[in-house]
């Protein structure tokens, strides 16, 4: 196949972590969905599938274990060049390809049709609730259906759900590949999530700060809290909501809402302007 690294654009040492980044943002590009190429869409998803799986990848990145070495005054040689790889593993990629039972080392992996990813997007507060979204799939022969994904409370970004064969179907004499559906947390400006606790910040005047208040602020899902500020407040002090953050996914363990207090100057007239100046003259 082609180079794996220059189709999702980072360099050979990338870490499992950029590599997924990388496949993110371009399957996002180049989804056929939002009218990008199936044929380079499909590059990706090889890509990627290559690169995230350590066996897959080092065969990409070794092709030839075996290296001729000539010359020399001793005369020619052979020297094997294994890499990550132990003999076994050398010796399974060609006797396997010539031995219909296979080798004592290890079992032909059988051949089957490609997997296929799909990016699944949900809202910040939908992961409050266990949901069940149903999203279109299109294969490289062009056949489209449709998938039921139950997607649990308290998913995380990234988290991939895997359905066996429901994946694609180019040759219709290999085994169907997997489908592989990646969850995506639509962001929510609102809030900055610390794992599963969900931190707020909500602005009040400095004439608020100094009496005291009572503010409402919003929940993930909406729900409105009032809290009450004491007088005095300085800027930065934080309010917590205990269980009004995230779940832990398939737990009932929740985190909490942390509100923390921006204190900006207040707009005054010159009246008021005066009385505070006076007041600060008697102290």
């Amino acid at each position: 196949m082609a180079n794996a690294y220059e189709i999702l654009g980072v360099p050979r040492g990338a870490s499992d972590e950029e590599i997924k980044k990388a496949y993110r943002k371009m399957a996002s590009q180049h989804h056929p969905d939002k009218g990008g190429d199936t044929q380079r869409f499909q590059e990706i998803q090889s890509a990627y599938e290559t690169l995230s799986d350590p066996v897959k990848r080092q065969q990409h990145d070794n092709p030839n274990p075996f290296q001729h070495m000539g010359g020399g005054h001793h005369g020619s040689h052979f020297e094997f060049h294994f890499g990550g790889a132990g003999p076994e593993d050398i010796f399974a990629q060609f006797f396997n390809q010539g031995f219909p039972g296979g080798h004592p080392f290890q079992q032909r992996q059988p051949r089957r049709n490609k997997d296929l990813r799909v990016q699944l997007t949900v809202t910040l507060a939908s992961t409050l609730e266990q949901q069940r979204k149903t999203i279109s799939v299109q294969t490289t022969k062009g056949d489209r259906y449709n998938v039921d994904v139950d997607i649990p409370r308290g998913v995380n970004d990234g988290t991939t759900i895997k359905y066996s064969q429901m994946g694609d179907n180019m040759f219709d004499t290999l085994t169907r590949g997997d489908l592989y559906v990646i969850i995506n947390i639509q962001p929510d400006s609102r809030f900055e999530l610390h794992g599963i606790n969900v931190v707020t910040t909500i602005e009040m005047d400095s004439i608020d700060a100094m009496l005291g208040c009572d503010k409402i602020i919003q929940g993930i899902d909406g729900t409105e809290y009032s809290i009450k500020i004491p007088q005095t407040c300085q800027p930065g002090t934080k309010f917590g909501l205990q269980g009004q953050g995230l779940y832990q996914m398939n737990t009932n363990h929740r985190g909490d809402l942390i509100v923390i207090i921006n204190i900006k100057t207040a707009s005054l007239n010159e009246q008021q302007l005066n009385i505070l100046r006076n007041i600060r003259s008697t102290n």
